[in-house]
Parts: C-alpha cells; structure tokens; sequence
C-alpha cells in the first residue's frame, strides 16, 4: 500500500463518517436521545481524524497521476482547492464535537444554540467534504469523467455540449 493507495482508501472513512453522523445526530437531536447524539459527535471527531490524513496525502496522491492519459489538471486542481476548504470545516466540526462530548457538563453544549450551531456546521461539512470527494472523483475515474472533460474541453472552445 502507498500513500495514493491510502488516500483513496480513508477519503471514503472520513466522508461516510461525516455523513453517517449527521443522520445520527439529527436523529438523536428529534428523539432527545442523548446517547445517540453522542454517538455522532464520537463520529464527527473521528470524520475529523481520518480527513487529516487524506488531505495530507493528497499532494502524492497528485504526482502520482497528474501524467497519466485523461487526467486533466483543472479536475485535480478543483479538487485540491475544495479540499482546503473541507479540511477546516471537518476539523472545526470535529473539535467542537470534542469539545462537547470532554465539557458535556458546561451548560452551553446542553442548549438549543449549541444544537442549532452543531447541526448546521456539520451540515456544511458533511456536504463540503462530500463535494470534495465527489470532485476527486473526475480525476481518474474514467466511467463519470467523460462528461467533464468533455465539457471542460468545449467550454474551452466556447461550446456547449448537450448533457443528455
């Protein structure tokens, strides 16, 4: 395994646990279950963890196909920029969660404002990092790229090419 093997791998860990969390949490939040709000904030630290070694992986994940046939530098490059969005709002929605779950007796994370905050932050990331992941996929899978890079290219000449 190399480190463009464990980029691809821990992309999908840190978007599915984003994502999962989510539903737990908005789950737990209409139930007023407080383990299972837990359980999402547990998963939203853990989304956090396994994005920072995606995105540290990110850069030799790059080289390793920026020269290959049908890559297209400009997919790559969008995807690198979301990605430095996406690290920030799942590291941030990770340690507020941390922060919650270590100081879950402080009064401020047992109100309606900290649950609004939290629902609308890992909102926001979870989409984010999943837009990101999405984007990546461009790259090099050739099965859903076709069409962008199509379109990429036509956009280039000024044409418009029909999605159908």
């Amino acid at each position: 395994m190399n480190l463009t093997h464990l980029h691809l791998l821990l992309n999908h860990v840190s978007i599915m646990a984003a994502l999962f969390s989510i539903a737990i949490y908005l789950y737990g939040m209409l139930k007023k279950n407080s383990s299972l709000t837990n359980l999402a904030l547990m998963g939203f630290v853990f989304a956090a963890l396994a994005a920072i070694p995606v995105y540290l992986t990110g850069e030799d994940a790059e080289e390793s196909v920026e020269h290959l046939a049908g890559v297209v530098k400009a997919n790559i490059h969008e995807h690198e920029e979301a990605a430095e969005v996406s690290i920030w709002l799942i590291g941030i929605s990770g340690a507020i969660a941390l922060a919650a779950l270590i100081f879950k007796n402080v009064k401020f994370f047992s109100t309606s404002a900290f649950a609004l905050i939290m629902t609308l932050l890992s909102i926001v990331s979870g989409l984010s990092i999943s837009y990101t992941g999405y984007l990546g996929g461009y790259i090099r899978h050739s099965e859903i790229s076709t069409n962008i890079i199509q379109q990429n290219s036509q956009g280039e000449q000024g044409g418009e090419k029909d999605s159908d």
